[in-house]
Protein backbone atom coordinates (compact mmCIF):
# COMPACT_ATOMS: atom_id res chain seq x y z
CA UNK A 1 0.00 0.00 0.00
CA UNK A 2 0.96 3.65 -1.50
CA UNK A 3 1.41 6.04 1.79
CA UNK A 4 0.68 9.71 1.19
CA UNK A 5 3.31 12.04 2.72
CA UNK A 6 1.75 13.95 5.94
CA UNK A 7 1.55 13.05 9.13
CA UNK A 8 -1.47 11.16 11.17
CA UNK A 9 -2.10 12.24 14.36
CA UNK A 10 -3.42 9.62 16.32
CA UNK A 11 -5.63 9.61 19.10
CA UNK A 12 -7.73 7.00 20.49
CA UNK A 13 -10.28 7.99 23.10
CA UNK A 14 -13.00 6.63 25.63
CA UNK A 15 -15.83 8.04 27.61
CA UNK A 16 -13.75 11.57 26.84
CA UNK A 17 -14.67 14.75 28.72
CA UNK A 18 -13.40 18.56 28.10
CA UNK A 19 -9.72 17.80 28.50
CA UNK A 20 -10.44 16.20 24.37
CA UNK A 21 -11.76 19.67 23.65
CA UNK A 22 -8.20 21.22 24.71
CA UNK A 23 -6.64 18.29 23.25
CA UNK A 24 -8.25 18.96 19.87
CA UNK A 25 -7.83 23.17 20.01
CA UNK A 26 -3.59 22.23 20.47
CA UNK A 27 -3.43 20.20 17.34
CA UNK A 28 -5.58 23.06 15.63
CA UNK A 29 -3.27 26.05 16.42
CA UNK A 30 -0.17 23.96 14.66
CA UNK A 31 2.12 25.64 12.54
CA UNK A 32 2.19 23.07 10.11
CA UNK A 33 -0.27 23.40 7.32
CA UNK A 34 -3.12 21.87 7.82
CA UNK A 35 -2.72 19.98 3.90
CA UNK A 36 0.26 17.84 5.81
CA UNK A 37 -1.53 16.33 8.68
CA UNK A 38 -4.63 14.55 9.42
CA UNK A 39 -6.43 13.96 12.75
CA UNK A 40 -7.52 10.18 13.19
CA UNK A 41 -9.69 9.33 16.19
CA UNK A 42 -11.23 6.14 17.70
CA UNK A 43 -14.02 6.02 20.36
CA UNK A 44 -13.55 2.44 21.78
CA UNK A 45 -15.98 1.31 24.52
CA UNK A 46 -19.63 3.62 25.21
CA UNK A 47 -20.78 5.08 22.10
CA UNK A 48 -23.37 7.01 23.23
CA UNK A 49 -23.24 10.16 24.27
CA UNK A 50 -19.73 10.76 23.16
CA UNK A 51 -19.99 9.59 19.20
CA UNK A 52 -22.37 13.03 18.72
CA UNK A 53 -19.98 15.13 20.97
CA UNK A 54 -16.32 13.90 19.01
CA UNK A 55 -18.50 14.72 15.64
CA UNK A 56 -19.17 18.19 16.89
CA UNK A 57 -15.83 18.95 18.41
CA UNK A 58 -14.14 17.74 14.97
CA UNK A 59 -16.49 19.97 12.75
CA UNK A 60 -15.41 23.13 14.73
CA UNK A 61 -12.14 22.65 14.00
CA UNK A 62 -10.37 23.64 10.26
CA UNK A 63 -8.09 20.50 10.26
CA UNK A 64 -8.70 17.64 8.30
CA UNK A 65 -9.69 14.31 10.16
CA UNK A 66 -11.32 11.28 10.21
CA UNK A 67 -13.34 9.54 12.65
CA UNK A 68 -14.12 5.61 13.62
CA UNK A 69 -15.93 4.08 16.21
CA UNK A 70 -14.87 0.79 18.09
CA UNK A 71 -17.28 -1.15 20.06
CA UNK A 72 -14.75 -3.26 21.87
CA UNK A 73 -12.57 -0.58 24.37
CA UNK A 74 -9.02 -0.79 24.95
CA UNK A 75 -6.82 1.68 23.64
CA UNK A 76 -3.88 -0.69 21.78
CA UNK A 77 -6.87 -1.59 20.03
CA UNK A 78 -7.76 1.21 18.80
CA UNK A 79 -4.41 2.58 18.12
CA UNK A 80 -3.52 -0.71 16.21
CA UNK A 81 -7.00 0.14 13.74
CA UNK A 82 -5.96 3.63 13.22
CA UNK A 83 -2.41 2.92 12.11
CA UNK A 84 -3.69 0.43 9.39
CA UNK A 85 -6.58 3.23 8.98
CA UNK A 86 -4.61 6.27 8.29
CA UNK A 87 -2.77 6.67 5.12
CA UNK A 88 0.01 9.31 5.75
CA UNK A 89 3.92 8.44 5.74
CA UNK A 90 4.49 9.56 9.30
CA UNK A 91 2.85 8.60 12.87
CA UNK A 92 2.32 10.72 16.20
CA UNK A 93 0.45 9.44 18.82
CA UNK A 94 -1.03 11.53 21.61
CA UNK A 95 -3.27 11.14 24.35
CA UNK A 96 -6.39 12.42 24.49
CA UNK A 97 -6.45 14.26 27.70
CA UNK A 98 -2.67 15.40 26.63
CA UNK A 99 -1.75 18.69 24.76
CA UNK A 100 1.30 19.43 22.17
CA UNK A 101 2.86 23.05 21.48
CA UNK A 102 1.85 24.61 18.24
CA UNK A 103 5.78 24.20 16.39
CA UNK A 104 4.89 20.25 17.68
CA UNK A 105 4.13 18.78 13.99
CA UNK A 106 6.07 21.19 11.67
CA UNK A 107 9.63 20.74 14.30
CA UNK A 108 9.44 17.32 14.70
CA UNK A 109 8.88 16.07 10.85
CA UNK A 110 11.73 18.46 9.80
CA UNK A 111 14.42 15.65 11.51
CA UNK A 112 12.24 12.58 11.06
CA UNK A 113 13.46 10.03 8.33
CA UNK A 114 12.42 6.18 8.14
CA UNK A 115 15.02 5.60 10.28
CA UNK A 116 15.06 8.52 12.65
CA UNK A 117 12.39 9.47 15.43
CA UNK A 118 11.97 13.37 16.03
CA UNK A 119 11.37 13.80 19.85
CA UNK A 120 9.90 16.61 21.72
CA UNK A 121 10.47 17.54 25.07
CA UNK A 122 8.08 16.29 27.80
CA UNK A 123 5.91 18.72 30.63
CA UNK A 124 3.59 17.52 33.13
CA UNK A 125 0.65 19.94 33.93
CA UNK A 126 -2.42 19.60 36.18
CA UNK A 127 -4.59 22.64 35.56
CA UNK A 128 -2.72 24.48 33.07
CA UNK A 129 0.64 24.35 31.06
CA UNK A 130 1.40 27.74 32.50
CA UNK A 131 2.17 26.10 35.44
CA UNK A 132 3.88 22.63 33.89
CA UNK A 133 7.00 21.16 35.23
CA UNK A 134 9.12 18.77 33.80
CA UNK A 135 7.98 15.24 33.29
CA UNK A 136 10.11 12.65 34.47
CA UNK A 137 10.90 11.77 30.72
CA UNK A 138 11.71 14.89 29.49
CA UNK A 139 14.16 15.37 32.35
CA UNK A 140 16.49 13.63 30.40
CA UNK A 141 15.74 15.66 27.32
CA UNK A 142 18.47 17.64 28.25
CA UNK A 143 21.49 14.85 28.55
CA UNK A 144 20.81 13.36 24.99
CA UNK A 145 22.24 14.87 22.16
CA UNK A 146 21.09 16.71 19.34
CA UNK A 147 21.14 13.09 16.90
CA UNK A 148 21.21 9.79 19.31
CA UNK A 149 21.73 7.00 18.18
CA UNK A 150 22.56 5.29 22.37
CA UNK A 151 19.12 3.23 22.74
CA UNK A 152 20.88 2.85 26.40
CA UNK A 153 21.39 6.55 26.65
CA UNK A 154 17.60 7.61 25.85
CA UNK A 155 16.36 4.30 26.94
CA UNK A 156 13.58 6.80 29.17
CA UNK A 157 12.74 7.95 25.58
CA UNK A 158 12.12 4.66 24.66
CA UNK A 159 9.34 3.92 27.55
CA UNK A 160 6.37 6.15 26.15
CA UNK A 161 4.96 6.42 22.82
CA UNK A 162 3.85 10.07 23.21
CA UNK A 163 6.30 13.15 22.15
CA UNK A 164 7.71 11.23 18.92
CA UNK A 165 7.40 11.28 14.97
CA UNK A 166 7.29 7.88 13.75
CA UNK A 167 7.83 6.80 10.27
CA UNK A 168 6.10 4.02 9.17
CA UNK A 169 8.48 1.64 7.63
CA UNK A 170 9.86 1.54 11.40
CA UNK A 171 6.58 0.48 12.93
CA UNK A 172 6.27 -2.13 10.11
CA UNK A 173 3.84 -4.75 10.23
CA UNK A 174 4.17 -4.25 14.46
CA UNK A 175 1.10 -3.68 16.17
CA UNK A 176 0.63 -3.04 19.94
CA UNK A 177 0.42 -6.43 22.37
CA UNK A 178 -3.52 -6.36 23.18
CA UNK A 179 -2.69 -8.68 26.07
CA UNK A 180 -0.62 -6.21 27.95
CA UNK A 181 -2.40 -3.68 30.08
CA UNK A 182 0.11 -2.02 31.63
CA UNK A 183 3.19 -0.83 29.67
CA UNK A 184 2.12 -1.84 26.18
CA UNK A 185 3.89 1.55 25.14
CA UNK A 186 7.62 0.28 26.44
CA UNK A 187 7.19 -3.50 24.75
CA UNK A 188 5.71 -1.54 21.55
CA UNK A 189 8.80 1.02 21.28
CA UNK A 190 11.58 -2.03 22.17
CA UNK A 191 10.10 -4.24 19.50
CA UNK A 192 10.16 -1.15 16.89
CA UNK A 193 13.63 0.31 18.00
CA UNK A 194 15.31 -2.32 15.47
CA UNK A 195 14.45 0.08 12.95
CA UNK A 196 15.66 3.55 14.71
CA UNK A 197 18.94 4.65 13.75
CA UNK A 198 18.62 7.58 16.17
CA UNK A 199 16.47 9.70 17.93
CA UNK A 200 16.35 13.45 17.05
CA UNK A 201 15.76 16.62 18.29
CA UNK A 202 13.99 19.64 16.49
CA UNK A 203 16.38 22.54 17.08
CA UNK A 204 13.50 24.16 18.27
CA UNK A 205 12.33 22.83 21.52
CA UNK A 206 8.99 21.03 20.38
CA UNK A 207 6.90 20.45 24.13
CA UNK A 208 4.51 17.32 24.78
CA UNK A 209 1.87 18.25 27.81
CA UNK A 210 0.88 14.73 29.86
CA UNK A 211 -2.09 15.69 31.69
CA UNK A 212 -1.71 14.49 35.67
CA UNK A 213 -5.28 13.56 35.15
CA UNK A 214 -6.30 11.50 38.74
CA UNK A 215 -8.88 9.31 36.73
CA UNK A 216 -6.90 8.21 33.76
CA UNK A 217 -6.91 4.78 32.77
CA UNK A 218 -2.76 4.67 33.19
CA UNK A 219 -3.45 5.69 36.86
CA UNK A 220 -6.26 2.88 37.74
CA UNK A 221 -5.05 0.43 40.43
CA UNK A 222 -4.43 -2.63 38.84
CA UNK A 223 -5.27 -6.21 41.35
CA UNK A 224 -1.73 -7.48 42.57
CA UNK A 225 -2.56 -10.61 40.37
CA UNK A 226 -3.19 -9.17 37.65
CA UNK A 227 0.25 -7.29 37.97
CA UNK A 228 2.68 -10.00 38.59
CA UNK A 229 0.82 -11.88 35.50
CA UNK A 230 1.07 -8.75 32.90
CA UNK A 231 5.07 -8.10 34.23
CA UNK A 232 5.89 -12.04 33.84
CA UNK A 233 4.08 -11.50 30.13
CA UNK A 234 6.28 -8.25 29.79
CA UNK A 235 9.64 -10.52 30.78
CA UNK A 236 8.88 -13.24 28.32
CA UNK A 237 8.52 -11.02 25.04
CA UNK A 238 11.35 -8.87 26.08
CA UNK A 239 13.51 -12.00 26.83
CA UNK A 240 12.85 -13.16 22.93
CA UNK A 241 13.61 -9.64 21.72
CA UNK A 242 16.94 -10.53 23.15
CA UNK A 243 17.65 -13.22 21.59
CA UNK A 244 16.60 -11.99 17.75
CA UNK A 245 19.11 -10.45 15.51
CA UNK A 246 19.36 -6.29 14.62
CA UNK A 247 17.89 -5.97 18.34
CA UNK A 248 20.47 -3.95 20.81
CA UNK A 249 21.25 -6.42 23.87
CA UNK A 250 22.17 -4.01 26.18
CA UNK A 251 19.20 -2.52 25.64
CA UNK A 252 16.98 -4.84 25.37
CA UNK A 253 18.21 -6.46 28.92
CA UNK A 254 17.41 -2.36 30.60
CA UNK A 255 13.58 -3.54 29.31
CA UNK A 256 13.94 -6.60 31.30
CA UNK A 257 15.61 -5.01 34.80
CA UNK A 258 13.05 -2.02 34.62
CA UNK A 259 10.42 -4.57 34.61
CA UNK A 260 11.45 -6.55 37.16
CA UNK A 261 11.97 -3.68 39.43
CA UNK A 262 8.49 -2.73 38.97
CA UNK A 263 7.07 -6.25 39.70
CA UNK A 264 9.45 -6.46 43.01
CA UNK A 265 8.47 -2.52 44.26
CA UNK A 266 4.73 -3.54 43.39
CA UNK A 267 4.66 -6.34 46.00
CA UNK A 268 6.09 -4.54 48.79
Amino acid sequence: MKHSQGIAVIIPTCKPQEYLKQCLKSIDVQTLSKDKFCVYIALNGDKIPYENEILSLLKSHSFKSEYVYIEEPGVSNARNQLIDFSKEKFVTFVDDDDLISANYLNDLLKVSTDKSVGIAKVYSFKESIDAATNHWIGASYEKLCLSEASKFKARKYYSPICAKLIHRDIIGDIRFDINVKNGEDSLFMATISKSIEKLCKPHEEACYYIYERPESASRKEIPLNNRIKNYIYLIIEYLKLLFLPRYDRWFILTRIVATLKKMILGLN
